[in-house]
């Protein structure tokens, strides 16, 4: 049995194929499974459990499971004839949705900050909140409105633009931030800054790592939006939660990475200052 090829199962009309079916159950396993992973990391990472960095994870990792929660009980039907259950589904899909998004951005941006303090991040933080409050209320509304309201098929055109262009909008962002990321890393390993000095093989592997995994993970947001523009609305949206999960796994891999780094640093200069990544407090 063929996966459907249009936005035929956006609104609260659903009926997915058993082939999609499937598919669906394959990736809300994936997410529900990297979410319990990720909460067990974040808890036993970091020493104090406070700070942006950290509560920016825990709300990106949870954001995660409600957005899969909410598809769940929609494509599923699990909680049909319960009254407002409609609504319901549709709350707890655009919260979790909000919460993975922008989160996921804030990760970005709280790693951005360990190698860039510079006054100009602030800019950097203010483009996450104005285009996640804009993004997310415009989509927000045509969401409520094609899954809520007597007449859903009046807005489902609406929706299908709002939401490719909000795809590709956190899309441009994420990469972005991960660019800027690089090249601060970049800058600071040639010129062994405080929190890269070390051995010169330790900081190529910092970095040829960090381009590697944001590689892998423009690659997996180029399948998302493939299979956004492709119209393929229920496999995507499950899809959307394995590929953020996985993204936040990565995350960690490069924390361990940068953490190694600084340790041997530490190790190298004793009483040297540098941020501890654990804690988010200057370390010596």
């Amino acid at each position: 049995m063929a996966i459907a090829s249009e936005d035929k199962n956006i609104g609260s009309d659903v009926q997915v194929s058993r082939t999609n079916a499937l598919v669906i159950c394959a990736f809300l396993t994936i997410a529900w499974y990297n979410v319990a992973e990720l909460t067990i990391l974040i808890q036993s990472f970091f020493k104090r459990y406070a700070g942006f960095y950290y509560y920016s994870l825990l709300v990106a990792t949870w954001g995660i499971f409600f957005h899969g929660l909410g598809m769940f009980l929609k494509f599923y039907h699990i909680n049909e004839g319960v009254k407002g259950e409609d609504i319901i589904n549709t709350v707890i899909v655009w919260t979790g949705w909000c919460m993975m998004v922008t989160g996921q951005s804030i990760v970005l941006y709280s790693r951005l900050h360990l190698v860039a303090q510079a006054k100009w991040t602030k800019y950097v933080l203010w483009l996450i909140i104005v285009d996640g409050v804009v993004l997310h209320s415009v989509t927000g509304a045509a969401t409520f409105l094609t899954n809520t309201s007597k007449t859903p098929e009046r807005w489902i055109p609406l929706y299908s633009i709002v939401e490719k262009v909000q795809i590709t909008c956190f899309f441009l962002q994420e990469v972005l931030l991960s660019g800027i990321y690089i090249w601060k890393t970049s800058i600071l390993l040639r010129a062994e800054g405080p929190l890269f000095e070390g051995r010169k093989n330790a900081r190529k592997s910092v970095f040829i790592h960090t381009i590697a995994m944001s590689a892998i993970i423009i690659a997996l947001d180029i399948i998302l939006l493939g299979l956004e523009f492709k119209g393929l609305y229920d496999i995507q949206t499950s899809f959307k939660g394995a590929v953020y999960s996985i993204k936040l796994k990565m995350e960690f891999s490069i924390l361990n990475q940068l953490m190694n780094l600084q340790q041997s640093h530490l190790k190298q200069r004793p009483g040297a200052t540098t941020v501890d990544i654990r804690t988010g407090i200057i370390a010596r």
